[in-house]
């Protein structure tokens, strides 16, 4: 929806400057036009890098990128110069976005320029610039006042040269002055110059850490400042391999910090959650309801299906809201919040009903990952919480809906490593594996006919763990009409003919976490006759297990390969056959395995009953590149063992 409004106002702007009219007025608070500061030292690009070979698909060639922060004013300038080499480079470059948050921060647009042979030409008119709220992650539930503003460049052709600069000043308060920068090193894209300047105040601590890479900056002393400055020529387009790991990162780059440590930040994000008002008198009558329950697992429980489900996710992030967690009685009234939000509160009841309970950061795509970061308030992106039940330590998270069973059957990501914002934390701790694991049993009941009879389907799925939290969720937040279409267009492509026969039935076991669907169809010509050697055939195939046997593109790997984990599926196939029948002696049986996965197929035939089996369960979530080879062939091998067809003779 964001970036459908995005396209209109896009669009309305074109229109407008093709009548030759000024634009509407436009909100523009917090942006500004003029010159850089005085403490900005303008670089170019090297003129060499017009002379290197451009990549044949290449649409643009970016021969400038700098960075110059001065970190005692929290104000950073970017200059960015792309030259235009195809007509698609046109199109995507010439329209000009800067994001900022006005809530704390302040644009100031210096320069939009064309250089076309020796000459250039000015494009920054602020009669053409205009601001809009898009409000990109709104669909996901987040609104964060951030700005664009928008210009339109006039007249770019092939071959021009886009030179634009502009700066941002202020940073979120709740930070505290804490910086936090990362210095790019190689890019997916060639480029001829990046270029980091860092002034620093020298009575400051800064600490930098490099990954992938092995750059030092040179560092020169100013009169109140350190000036470091990392400047990198003719860099190459780093080649990133598809299916990587969600915890890796290939690009280099060097972390800057201001924390040497984790108990450091800790330090900062207590002064976020530990102090919480009173609570109201509303969220107080709710919390002695939930302390009349006979026993601790089940007061906890009760607040946690309260929060997960009663307060919906909704964060308002802007300005202070995007790093401090709100009033727990607020979100308690409003009925919904964002992570740190519904954690807060979550953690705020606990310790209320007498239990210890803490917020725990994490972040969920470097999970274990973030251990070689250094420590930085910005290495967080979500929160979950910790509580002490009968000594057992559980790692519960307030923001995952229609979670059911006992505690210690609750799924959790492998978020692997938080912080756990508690006073005595000096160090990440480490997560244990979630003993709520996804597990889903399909069995499939097929009734054969005659060669020219209808045959009947009727499919069991029994989800466990996880896998019963997304089924919940799918029956929850969709019409069941859909649902069935959606499960009969997967039967569609192996057995056009077939039909809903009844509708789909489901029973929900919330007690121990079980999810179970059953749907019915009947299937006209389920035999398929061939006019070649005037056979008929039904072939059975595990389409949902090979679905999750996926091989990468690139299969010969430098870099590691990731693997959808945890994963653990069985299907099950049970055919009633027209008259008896012998299988072939071949391929009945088959294990494959290695570090990732594991692989079963049975097959077994005893005389109108044929039953095939298969098992996938993914093992870890990366592989080393040594080991891909050896794995794609296993993976190959299972693959190519699915599937049996039976022929009428």
């Amino acid at each position: 929806m964001a970036k459908t409004i995005l396209s209109r106002l896009l669009l309305l702007c074109l229109f407008w400057l093709a009548l030759g009219m000024p634009l509407p007025a436009a909100d523009t608070s917090g942006l500004n036009f003029g010159p850089p500061s005085g403490w900005v030292k303008a670089h170019f690009y090297d003129q060499a890098a017009l002379q290197m070979p451009a990549d044949a698909s290449a649409d643009q060639h970016l021969l400038l990128y700098e960075q110059q922060i001065n970190a005692a004013v929290n104000e950073t300038f970017i200059h960015s110069v792309r030259r235009m080499l195809t007509l698609d480079g046109v199109q995507k470059y010439s329209t000009l976005s800067i994001d900022y948050s006005p809530a704390y921060q302040s644009l100031t647009w210096h320069w939009a320029r064309i250089w076309r042979g020796g000459t250039h030409l000015e494009r920054l008119d602020t009669n053409n610039v205009t601001t809009v709220q898009k409000e990109a992650d709104l669909d996901q539930f987040l609104l964060d006042g951030r700005k664009t503003a928008v210009l339109i460049l006039e007249d770019v052709q092939v071959g021009d040269i886009i030179d634009y600069a502009y700066s941002l000043k202020g940073e979120n308060p709740v930070l505290g002055d804490h910086f936090s920068a990362e210095v790019p090193v190689q890019l997916t894209e060639p480029a001829g110059r990046l270029l980091t300047r860092l002034l620093w105040p020298r009575q400051r601590h800064l600490y930098a850490k490099t990954h992938a890479c092995e750059v030092v900056p040179s560092a020169l002393t100013e009169t109140n400042d350190l000036e470091y400055l990392w400047d990198l020529r003719q860099m190459p387009a780093l080649e990133v391999e598809d299916s990587l790991p969600a915890d890796y990162d290939p690009e280099p780059c060097v972390q800057l910090s201001e924390f040497n440590s984790w108990a450091e930040v800790n330090r900062w994000a207590l002064e976020l959650f530990q102090h919480v008002p009173a609570f109201s008198p509303a969220l107080s009558a709710k919390i002695n309801e939930w302390r009349q329950l006979p026993d601790q697992e089940q007061q906890i429980l009760a607040a946690l299906r309260f929060v997960q489900d009663e307060v919906r996710y909704f964060g308002i992030e802007i300005g202070a809201s995007a790093e401090k967690p709100a009033d727990p009685s607020t979100v308690f009234a409003r009925r919904f919040g964002d992570c740190k939000d519904k954690s807060r509160l979550f953690v705020s009841i606990l310790r209320s009903l007498g239990f210890e309970a803490y917020p725990v950061l994490v972040n969920s795509t470097l999970c274990r990952g973030i251990e070689d970061w250094q420590p930085s308030a910005g290495a967080f992106d979500h929160c979950i919480a910790m509580v002490i039940c009968d000594g057992q330590p559980y790692w519960l998270d307030p923001t995952m809906n229609y979670q059911r069973g006992p505690l210690a059957a609750h799924y959790l990501p492998d978020y692997a490593r938080g912080l756990v914002i508690a006073p005595a934390t000096t160090a990440l701790s480490v997560i244990p594996q979630s003993t709520g694991l996804p597990l889903t049993t399909t069995t499939e009941y097929f009734q054969l006919g005659g060669k020219n009879d209808p045959a009947s389907l009727r499919v069991v799925t029994s989800a466990e763990g996880g896998d019963a939290e997304s089924l919940r969720q799918l029956f929850a937040t969709n019409k069941r009409a859909d649902i069935e279409k959606q499960f009969t267009h997967y039967y569609v492509d192996a057995y056009p003919g077939i039909k809903n026969s009844a509708p789909v039935e489901v029973d929900d076991d919330p007690a121990e976490n079980r999810f179970l669907v059953t749907e019915y169809y009947s299937i006209a010509g389920a035999w398929d006759y061939s006019g070649e050697d005037h056979k008929w055939r039904v072939t059975f195939y595990p389409y949902e297990i090979a679905a999750l046997m996926k091989t990468p593109v690139d299969t010969t790997r430098v870099m590691p390969l990731g693997i959808d984990w945890p994963v653990h599926q069985i299907l099950r196939t049970e055919v009633t056959l027209p008259q008896t029948w012998s299988l072939d002696a071949d391929n009945k049986n088959k294990n494959y395995y290695d570090d990732a996965f594991s692989f079963r197929k049975t097959l077994r035939c005893a005389g109108r009953r044929l039953v095939m089996e298969y098992e996938y369960q993914s093992l870890a979530d990366s592989l080393p590149p040594e080991a891909v080879q050896d794995h794609l062939q296993r993976l190959n091998q299972a693959v190519q063992s699915m599937g049996y067809t039976l022929i009428w003779r």
